[in-house]
């Protein structure tokens, strides 16, 4: 029975590995934990069926709980963490009624608006990214840029 368990939790391993997403994990190590319990106690069926299930119940509930407690850790803000705030973007459409535009941002295409709607921009310009709500960038011009349009006014 041991090699029953063994080759079912290889089975499953592979099956996740395919997948990637972690569910047949704690199958895969309950299949292994009854494997070792038939190899100590080879005519205990029913008690390698109730490790199995406890183990692979045991696993599931501890991945949740820290699952859990990684996402309770987490800014309650989604974009509090954003990396591409302070990013350099390039401009490729202009910005319509509402200062919506898109900009060139990692070699893509991004919809993005205007942090400023009064802001005067052209194709090709450089703005940099001051926030993001959802995939919406939020965009304004450098401090730089932003000093020397106002001279220009």
């Amino acid at each position: 029975m041991m090699w029953t368990w063994l080759i079912l939790a290889a089975v499953l391993l592979a099956v996740e590995m395919m997948t990637g997403t972690l569910a047949l994990l704690f199958v895969s190590l309950g299949a292994l934990v009854a494997a070792l319990l038939a190899y100590v106690l080879p005519d205990s069926l029913a008690a390698q069926i109730g490790v199995f299930a406890f183990a692979t119940l045991a696993g599931t509930v501890i991945a949740w709980r820290r699952i859990q407690l990684q996402r309770a850790k987490a800014p309650a803000d989604p974009n509090a963490s954003v990396e591409e705030i302070g990013q350099q973007v390039e401009v490729v459409t202009l910005p319509d009624a509402q200062a919506h535009l898109r900009v060139r941002y990692r070699g893509c295409e991004w919809a993005a608006r205007l942090a400023n709607g009064d802001l005067s921009v052209q194709t090709g310009m450089s703005l940099i990214i001051v926030a993001q709500e959802s995939s919406m960038l939020i965009v304004d011009v450098k401090a730089n840029q932003q000093s020397n349009q106002a001279n220009k006014e």
